[in-house]
């Protein structure tokens, strides 16, 4: 459910000041390469003179080597002095821009990451599949089942010919299953996707049912592209439905007490490594006197004492955009 943080920590243990860039990469337009790098450009000039020449020109040679077709928006996050981190993500952004300060502006990246939810596809015929399990974003396994193709086709329906293809289809497809079973295992996948000819399709997305417990859906894609636009959809259904389930067991903490309603006993509960989750929302700018936002201060905290963190709507239950779940609580005096 929760967004893997590795680099993180280690990038806010830096002093900063710190440099987060977010520049669109619109792919599917005529001038998206020349677009990238006007909107690279134009941001580099927005950098104030505090830091040192040297150091923006790397960076900038390392931008400037960055493909515009990677995902919808680049974000690069640098310290002063110390490490960048550079990924691509599919939420989109209309113009690019900077936040210079303090603190790193890691909550687009959280967010993006927290949708990579772990998931098998199964490009099914009434042979086999084509099987790929992808975690983290990254493809971490295949397989490949080739079933039977004797009997495969009915050359007389209602006849012999018949159920002996309608048998091979389902040995074929309780193979499919069993394959898909071992790589769900190994990612420990929260969803799988079948896309194929409509038998194949139904006859092996019911026989992967039957064996594990995992969310099986039918996707109505022809071809990759179309599959990986489905892909997109259902794990950011898959995300939101985990944002759904976070807010309301926050709210019932809250309800009951069992959670800190204001700023400064969420501030305090993050000193204290009293947080189990923190949930933030990324447009709430609130600052306190020369303080850096309010919800960067807290995901830095969080990092630091092992919280996990997820980006969630604005909804009530966020003080200044944050709120969170304990690990345990505080004793009280009599």
């Amino acid at each position: 459910m929760f967004a893997h943080t590795a680099g993180f920590r280690s990038l806010v243990e830096h002093d900063g000041p710190f440099l987060t860039f977010l520049v669109p990469a619109p792919s599917a337009t005529t001038d998206a390469a020349h677009r990238f790098e006007v909107e690279r450009t134009n941001v580099f000039k927005e950098i104030s003179d505090i830091w040192p020449p040297d150091e923006i020109e790397t960076l900038g040679q390392m931008l400037a080597g960055l493909p515009h077709d990677a995902g919808a928006t680049a974000v690069a996050i640098h310290a002063m002095g110390g490490p960048t981190i550079v990924e691509f993500i599919e939420n989109g952004i209309e113009n690019a821009r900077l936040d210079e300060g303090p603190l790193p502006r890691l909550a687009p990246l959280i967010e993006a990451r927290q949708r990579l939810i772990a998931h098998v596809v199964v490009e099914a015929d009434l042979t086999g599949a084509n099987i790929t399990a992808i975690d983290r974003g990254e493809v971490v396994a295949t397989d490949a089942v080739d079933g039977a193709t004797v009997h495969v086709h009915r050359s007389h329906p209602g006849g012999r010919s018949e159920q002996r293809a309608e048998n091979t289809w389902e040995t074929n497809a309780d193979n499919v299953a069993e394959a898909v079973r071992v790589l769900a295992d190994q990612v420990e996948a929260r969803l799988i996707l079948v896309a194929g000819p409509t038998r194949a399709q139904s006859m092996v997305a019911r026989s992967i049912a039957d064996t594990i417990t995992t969310r099986v859906v039918c996707v109505d894609a022809g071809d990759l592209d179309g599959i990986a636009a489905e892909v997109l959809r259902y794990t950011a259904d898959v995300a939101a439905r985990d944002s759904k389930a976070l807010i309301a067991k926050a709210r019932e903490a809250q309800g009951t007490g069992q959670a800190p309603t204001s700023t400064e006993q969420l501030l305090e509960a993050l000193d204290l490594g009293q947080v189990d989750t923190l949930l933030v929302h990324d447009a709430a700018d609130t600052t306190f006197g020369p303080e850096p936002r309010l919800i960067d201060r807290c995901i830095k905290q969080a990092l630091l004492t092992d919280s996990d963190i997820h980006v969630v709507p604005n909804v009530d239950i966020l003080n200044n955009g944050a709120a969170a779940l304990l690990r345990w609580q505080p004793e009280t005096g009599n």
